[in-house]
């Protein structure tokens, strides 16, 4: 079973769906606060869909139970933001941490974290990104870490006072997309 966290987000709702399709077992953790029609979507899907949220730690322990594999997207920012509650701090750290033990604890075998490259800057997101990569490389868990680069313009234009109030998102080059590989795994 592939757990899923972030699975109404842009990205993890993209992950249930390739998983989905290839017939592979799927538990999507949404927030009671979710969207009721990406639930819905998920559940379309055939995915199994459990309430938790990251800052939630009994609610993580829970869901990974019976997990093969964890595969987090989530995110506090920039859409779900919210000062004082979801932030980068208790979300994208100390959630991403706890979900972590979480699947140590359960046995998990392959945990899938995305994050993106390290920038030249201070600022609250890399902190928590930094962190829990380097938590994730303690843990023992066979894990693999994700930094794609033009999605991250994604969290920079959205968030600017909270990234990096100069940055201006990069968008040279070209990109590809192959899926099968990451499926082939999962």
């Amino acid at each position: 079973m592939n757990l899923v966290v972030g699975s109404t987000g842009m990205v993890g709702s993209e992950i249930c769906r390739l998983l989905a399709a290839a017939g592979k077992p799927v538990k999507a953790l949404v927030r009671t606060t979710s969207d009721p029609a990406k639930v819905e979507k998920l559940k379309s899907l055939g995915v199994t869909v459990v309430q938790g949220d990251l800052r939630d730690a009994a609610s993580l322990k829970a869901a990974c139970k019976g997990v093969s594999a964890v595969i987090t997207s989530a995110s506090s920012m920039p859409f779900a933001y919210q000062p004082g509650a979801n932030t980068p701090h208790t979300t994208d750290q100390e959630g991403q941490l706890s979900l972590v033990a979480a699947a140590r604890q359960a046995g998990v075998k392959q945990f899938v974290y995305t994050s993106f490259p390290p920038m030249a800057a201070t600022f609250p997101l890399q902190d928590a990104k930094r962190a829990v990569e380097k938590e994730l490389r303690a843990s023992g868990l066979t894990y693999t870490i994700l930094k794609p680069t033009f999605f991250t313009a994604v969290w920079i234009h959205r968030g600017q006072d909270l990234i990096i109030p100069t940055a201006r998102p990069p968008f040279t080059g070209r990109a590809k997309t192959q899926s099968a590989g990451f499926l082939s795994w999962m």
